[in-house]
C-alpha cells in the first residue's frame, strides 16, 4: 500500500471560485462570562440580577477592574462597542424584566 499523496482533479465552477465554508464562530471565556452576566441581569432571580448589574454596570473600582479583565479575555470584541451596546440595552431589559415580574415600569405610572 502506498502512502503517496493523491490529488483529485477538479474543474473550477462557473465563477472560477471554489466553495469556502464559513468559519465556525470562535468562543472564548470572556464572551461566555459576558453572555452569562447578561442572562443573569435579565433573570427574575433578584440575587443573580444584582450581581450581574454590579458586573455589567460597575460603580466601584473593584467591579470595574473585574469587568475590564473579563473584556480582555473576549478576543475580537471591541470594548467600546460592548459598553455602548450594554448601555443602550439596559432600559429595554429593565422594562422586560419588570413586565415579566408582573409589575409596571415607568410607562405605567
Amino acid at each position: 500500500m502506498s502512502i503517496e499523496l493523491r490529488l483529485a482533479k477538479t474543474e473550477p465552477d462557473a465563477t472560477g471560485r471554489t466553495y469556502q465554508p464559513a468559519r465556525p464562530r470562535m468562543r472564548n471565556l470572556g464572551s461566555a462570562i459576558v453572555w452569562a452576566a447578561i442572562v443573569d441581569y435579565r433573570s427574575l432571580n433578584q440575587e443573580a440580577h444584582e450581581d450581574a448589574k454590579q458586573f455589567l454596570y460597575p460603580q466601584t473600582a473593584e467591579w470595574q477592574s473585574h469587568y475590564d479583565w473579563v473584556v480582555t479575555l473576549a478576543e475580537g470584541l471591541n470594548p467600546a462597542w460592548l459598553r455602548c451596546a450594554l448601555n443602550r440595552s439596559r432600559g429595554k431589559w429593565d422594562r422586560q424584566r419588570a413586565l415579566r415580574k408582573g409589575g409596571c415600569y415607568e410607562e405605567c405610572s
